[in-house]
């Protein structure tokens, strides 16, 4: 996923918007949608990271006979990886 980057022409940059119940700018508007991007960017990356950990965490505990590990971060892996899959969308 990339930041998306909204070009708003100075012409119509100060047009007015009312949502839920505040008058935004169109200039503010793709400010608060590039942050948007970078967030959901952020949420894609570390929920990654976070995976591969529960993972790695996971076969550990299946070598070492800890089923009750291994079953409660292999869920926790795959809420990691519903994320990724939801921030792909």
């Amino acid at each position: 996923m990339s930041e998306s980057t909204i070009g708003i022409p100075d012409a119509v940059a100060t047009e007015s918007l009312s949502y839920a119940g505040t008058d935004m700018t169109l200039r503010e508007i793709a400010t608060d949608l590039q942050e948007a991007h970078r967030e959901l960017d952020e949420y894609h990356s570390g929920s990654l990271v976070l995976a591969q950990n529960l993972k790695e965490l996971r076969m550990k505990a299946e070598r070492d006979g800890n089923l009750q590990l291994a079953n409660t971060t292999k869920e926790l892996e795959e809420s990691a990886m519903a994320v990724v899959e939801r921030s792909r969308k």
